[in-house]
């Protein structure tokens, strides 16, 4: 029998099948502890609240406004200081407003390269390093200036599906959507007030100083991602390199493994061409098989492993000059790639593979991170000195390398990003639960009702 065709009335009952997103385990971040030390950090949640199960209508709103980057038309910081600097300092009224400009002036410098959407929050702190953290001058002469690292580093999944930790500075860059829970500061950072520092203004640099705006600026690279997570997490002596030994969630369990950083995926080996990305994937053959449950128990067992002779010859390479080099995104020429410090015997946790080659690029554009810094040269002398670059401090090969990172510049307004799902585990960071909602709704045909979304 048909239905009347005048019928105004009709009940409609329509089972509609969702798939709705939620967490199986909790988003596992990882906190710096030591800005000295850029590989010591503690993991901690940092799902958002908001990301709870939520009503159909609320949740399809979030849908529609979802923008996984940061849009082409957002607006950007680029000139002005992006920087906002949280600054501690005991030194006295008169050096400590010495400090607070010289970081001022590095804020602005870096956000003339930089185009950011969101500013950079930085947590500062000016002390005596061998007063307050023990650590004095070496007998020979050398001092640490300062330190500088992410604060927060977050799992995100590459276009070669492989989960790397991400700084927070540049996540925030790249995610319009509160789907992590970012903490308060993006770079944490430490410098030491025993050095004999100078100051703009204060009149010709003497031999013995050091351009703190210079230092400054080095540092906050560092916090913005320029470094590697390879390293030896094993022994008190190095003599075997591997990247970042976490623990993660899979398949709903907890295992350890290696976790390389944002860094690490354009890391080559100079003389094979092979991407030290591969070499992770072989390391990580053993993490499959180990039963270990803490981080201690897995470096012994790592140990007795055949890929631990892998990892002897990553230190052979970190210890091997032009051994290990930063290939920019898109490009395939090793002899154009950055040269990193591999030249330090012995090796030197935090300042080899994690700086440029010294050597290479001192009086060169691309002189800001080299592992030292040269006391009596200012950085307008480094400038000069380099060629006067148009970018500053902020050379060629180093503005290549934050924009494969993935941070967007005047020239570059539009760099490669990474997916921003992130998870406690390497393998998903998101899974789905099919949602099944009954709505069962009256649709009047001569009063059509659309339901906004």
């Amino acid at each position: 029998m048909k239905l009347p065709s005048l019928l105004l009335l009709s009940l409609v009952t329509t089972l509609l099948f969702l798939t709705y997103p939620y967490h199986t385990a909790a988003l596992t971040c990882y906190d710096n502890i030591d800005p000295l030390n850029r590989n010591k950090h503690v993991p901690v949640e940092c799902d958002n609240s908001k990301l709870g199960i939520r009503s159909s209508v609320s949740w399809m709103k979030t849908l529609r406004s979802w923008r996984p980057f940061a849009s082409k038309t957002s607006k950007r910081a680029t000139g002005t200081n992006a920087f906002k600097i949280s600054l501690s300092c005991s030194a006295g009224t008169t050096l400590c407003a010495k400090v607070k400009n010289a970081f001022d002036l590095a804020g602005i410098m870096l956000s003339q390269t930089l185009s950011l959407s969101t500013p950079i929050t930085v947590n500062a702190t000016f002390l005596n390093f061998c007063q307050q953290l023990n650590q004095c001058a070496s007998p020979g002469g050398y001092l640490t200036l300062g330190g500088a690292a992410p604060a927060r580093t977050i799992p995100m999944k590459d276009d070669d599906q492989t989960i790397r930790l991400y700084p927070q500075a540049l996540v925030k860059q790249q995610l319009t959507d509160q789907s992590v829970n970012f903490g308060p500061f993006d770079i944490v950072a430490l410098f030491n007030s025993e050095a004999n520092f100078w100051f703009q203004g204060d009149g010709g640099i003497q031999h013995t100083q050091s351009d703190f705006l210079f230092v400054i600026l080095h540092e906050l690279v560092h916090g913005l991602g320029f470094t590697s997570s390879w390293d030896d997490y094993i022994n008190m002596t190095p003599e075997a390199l591997t990247p970042d030994i976490s623990t993660t969630t899979k398949g709903g369990q907890q295992t350890i493994g290696f976790t390389e950083y944002a860094f690490d995926k354009y890391m080559v080996i100079a003389n094979t061409g092979q991407r030290m990305s591969e070499i992770t994937a072989q390391l990580n053959q053993f993490s499959s098989g180990s039963s270990a449950t803490t981080i201690q128990q897995y470096g012994r067992a790592f140990k007795s492993s055949p890929q631990y002779s892998l990892a002897t010859q990553m230190f052979k390479y970190a210890t091997t000059r032009g051994a290990m080099v930063f290939l920019p995104i898109g490009q395939t020429d090793i002899s154009q790639g950055v040269v990193l410090e591999t030249s330090l015997i012995p090796y030197s946790q935090g300042s080899s593979v994690s700086h440029v080659d010294y050597k290479k690029y001192t009086d060169t554009s691309d002189f800001l991170m080299r592992y030292l810094q040269d006391r009596g040269v200012s950085l307008g002398d480094a400038i000069v000195q380099g060629g006067n670059y148009s970018g500053g401090s902020i050379g060629p090969q180093l503005k290549s390398i934050l924009e494969s990172l993935g941070y967007a510049t005047q020239d570059n307004p539009n760099p490669y990003r990474p997916k921003p799902s992130a998870s406690g585990s390497p393998d998903i960071f998101v899974q789905s639960k099919t949602l099944i909602l009954l709505i069962v709704f009256t649709t009047i045909f001569l009063s059509r009702n659309e339901w906004n979304l």
